[in-house]
C-alpha cells in the first residue's frame, strides 16, 4: 500500500451512510389504485408521460368508481421521476369522496348494528415498523439551569425511559423490529464562538465533553441494541460541534463537527465487535447537514436546525429551507418525515407531504433566552414509531 492509499484510508468516513432516498426514487413506489379510509379515500393514477393531465372521471372507471356517485378533490399531488432528456413521468394522486346522494338511514338497522359491535380485544397493529429515538441537543458541559450534572442525569435516566418504552409498545403488540437513533447535533456544548459568555461559563474542557458524550450515546445503544435485530443509527452535524476560530467562525469543513466525529468513534467500537453488535450500522453524511434514510417505506429526513437562516417562526423557517430543498432536488427536499434540533422545544407540523417534528433538548435550558423572551421549555426525548400504513405514530415525549 503506498503512502497516498495509507492516508486515504486513514481519513476516509469509517461509516458511510445508507443509499439516501428522494422524490426521484419514492416516485415510482406509489401504488396506483383506491384505499378507502371510511367515507372517503385516496386515488392514484398509473405512471403517465409528465405533460399530461389526468382525465379523473376515466380514473375513477378505471378503479370501477361511477363519476355521477364520486368525485376527486383537494388535495391532488403529483410526482415526477426519470430523465428531463429523454421524458420524465407523472403520478397523481388525490382525495376521492362519495357525493351527497340524500339521506336514507334505517334507524332500526343502525341500532342492531351498533349492538353487535364487538371490540376488538388485540391492539391495532400498522405492520412491520421502526421505532424512532431522537438523542437532541445535550450540550454536554453547558452550565445553565441544573449544568452538567443535571444533564447527565436526565440523559441516564433517558436510557432507561426508553428500554421501558420498548417494552410497554412490545406489550401493545407494534411490531417495532428496527430502532432508529437520530442524532441531531449539538451533543456538547463547545468551548468558544457561539456567545459571549460561553467560555467563562462552561464546565468541561473539549476532549472532556466529547468523552462523556461518546460514553453515554455508546452506553445507551448496548442497552437499546438488545431488543432489535436491526439499529440504525443516523447523525447529523450541529452548529455547537463545528471547529471555531478565536472571532467565533467555523474556518475548516461542514465535515469537521464534533457531533460526527463522536458518532464516529462509537461506530469503531461496535465494529470492533461484529459478533455482538453486527446488526448495528451508522449513517454519516460527509460534507452534508442532512441526510435521507428509507424507513418502513417512508423517506425520514434529519437535519439540526440552523441551517434555515430565513427570518420569521421556528416553523416558517424550517418550512422555507425545506421547499428551497425540494426545489433545488436536494434528497431531503422529498422527505415524508422531517426531524430537526437547534431549537430547544417540541413543535409538529403537518404539512400534506410532509410531517415536521423538532425535537426537546436535553440541556439546562437558556438563561439568556428566558431572559430576552420569557419563554422556556421541557426538557425531554422525542420518540415515535413508523409503520408502512402510519408515518408516524404512537408519539411520546420522555421526560
Amino acid at each position: 500500500m503506498s503512502l497516498e492509499e495509507a492516508l486515504d484510508k486513514l481519513l476516509e468516513t469509517t461509516s458511510n451512510p445508507d443509499k439516501q432516498a428522494s422524490l426521484k426514487e419514492k416516485g415510482a413506489e406509489w401504488k396506483a389504485g383506491v384505499v378507502w379510509n371510511g367515507s372517503e379515500g385516496t386515488i392514484t393514477t398509473t405512471a403517465m408521460p409528465a405533460e399530461e393531465a389526468p382525465n379523473w372521471d376515466a380514473v375513477l372507471r378505471l378503479w370501477g368508481l361511477d363519476p355521477e356517485k364520486f368525485s376527486v378533490v383537494e388535495p391532488v399531488l403529483f410526482n415526477a421521476w426519470g430523465n428531463p432528456d429523454t421524458g420524465l413521468n407523472r403520478q397523481w394522486k388525490g382525495k376521492v369522496v362519495q357525493k351527497f346522494q340524500g339521506l336514507e338511514v334505517d334507524l332500526e338497522e343502525l341500532e342492531k348494528e351498533i349492538k353487535r359491535y364487538k371490540p376488538n380485544a388485540k391492539p391495532k397493529v400498522f405492520g412491520e415498523g421502526a421505532l424512532c429515538v431522537v438523542l437532541s441537543d445535550w450540550q454536554i458541559a453547558k452550565p445553565d439551569g441544573d449544568g452538567l450534572r443535571g444533564t447527565i442525569a436526565r440523559i441516564l435516566k433517558s436510557i432507561d425511559d426508553v428500554e421501558v418504552r420498548i417494552k410497554e409498545l412490545r406489550k401493545l403488540g407494534r411490531p417495532i423490529n428496527e430502532l432508529i437513533v437520530l442524532w441531531t447535533g449539538d451533543s456538547i456544548e463547545g468551548c468558544v464562538g457561539h456567545y459571549a459568555q460561553q467560555t467563562f461559563g462552561v464546565e468541561l474542557d473539549r476532549r472532556d465533553q466529547i468523552k462523556v458524550a461518546r460514553r453515554l450515546l455508546r452506553d445507551a445503544l448496548i442497552r437499546w441494541s438488545k431488543y432489535f435485530p436491526s439499529v440504525r443509527v443516523v447523525a447529523v452535524a450541529g452548529n455547537h460541534g463545528e471547529n471555531r476560530n478565536s472571532s467565533g467562525k467555523s474556518y475548516t469543513t461542514l465535515n469537521d463537527n464534533d457531533d460526527l466525529a463522536i458518532v464516529e468513534q462509537v461506530s469503531e467500537i461496535f465494529e470492533a465487535n461484529p459478533e455482538t453488535f453486527g446488526h448495528v450500522k451508522f449513517a454519516i453524511p460527509t460534507d452534508k447537514l442532512s441526510i435521507t434514510i428509507e424507513v418502513a417505506g417512508w423517506v425520514l429526513g434529519i437535519t439540526h436546525g440552523h441551517v434555515a437562516k430565513m427570518s420569521g417562526t421556528v416553523e416558517q423557517k424550517i418550512k422555507r429551507w425545506l421547499e428551497r430543498q425540494a426545489l433545488g432536488r436536494q434528497y431531503i427536499g422529498g422527505s415524508d418525515v422531517l426531524v430537526s434540533g437547534h431549537y430547544h422545544h417540541f413543535r409538529s407540523a403537518d404539512w400534506g407531504g410532509c410531517l415536521w417534528l423538532q425535537a426537546p433538548a436535553m440541556d439546562g435550558g437558556s438563561e439568556w433566552w428566558e431572559q430576552m423572551t420569557g419563554e422556556s421549555s421541557e426538557p425531554g426525548v422525542l420518540t415515535f414509531c413508523m409503520y408502512p400504513e402510519k408515518r408516524v405514530a404512537d408519539l411520546e415525549i420522555l421526560s
